[in-house]
């Protein structure tokens, strides 16, 4: 036995354990307000431990959006309503990022989708009407005129509920 290495042990050790996905997703929602490309960091974090985050998936869009990166931004929403597809704010923040790519076809389905799930969304009533209105200024249809004013109404009634 004179070829084995005598091999003297330490004291007993812990194993480290690797942050979790829910830690990082809280930890996005803590640094938004404060350090938003942070925020954007762990979120993606998040996301990699876990891809069936919806909200990480939601939030991440959020902030890619208000960067400019809208096609990155759409994406993330896509993403959440695929886990989600219940989630009437999910496809409201697809719906705003569309627009703002300037795809307003989509952007009215995607409006209309939110509120089909949330009925109460004021904001997707808002812009549906507002888009809505454009359209029908454009062609002079009086019903499409009619249906923005409906939903114009309908976000001015949730305004003071």
């Amino acid at each position: 036995m004179g070829d084995l290495v005598s091999l003297k042990l330490g004291g007993r050790r812990s194993l480290l354990r690797a942050t979790s996905a829910l830690v990082w997703y809280e930890r996005g929602v803590a640094l938004e307000a404060t350090d938003p490309e942070a925020a954007v960091a762990a979120y993606r974090r998040a996301l990699a431990g876990r891809p069936d985050l919806a909200d990480a998936h939601n939030n991440l869009g959020r902030l890619l959006h208000d960067r400019g990166e809208l096609a990155a931004a759409a994406a993330c929403y896509r993403r959440a309503r695929e886990i989600e597809p219940l989630v009437g704010l999910y496809a409201f923040n697809l719906g705003v990022a569309l627009e703002d790519s300037g795809c307003t076809g989509e952007a009215v389905a995607m409006y209309e989708q939110a509120l089909a799930l949330e009925p109460a969304l004021a904001d997707a009533h808002y812009n549906l009407a507002r888009l809505i209105e454009l359209a029908a200024r454009g062609t002079s249809d009086d019903l499409m005129m009619r249906r923005a004013l409906r939903h114009l109404h309908q976000y001015r009634r949730l305004l003071t509920a």
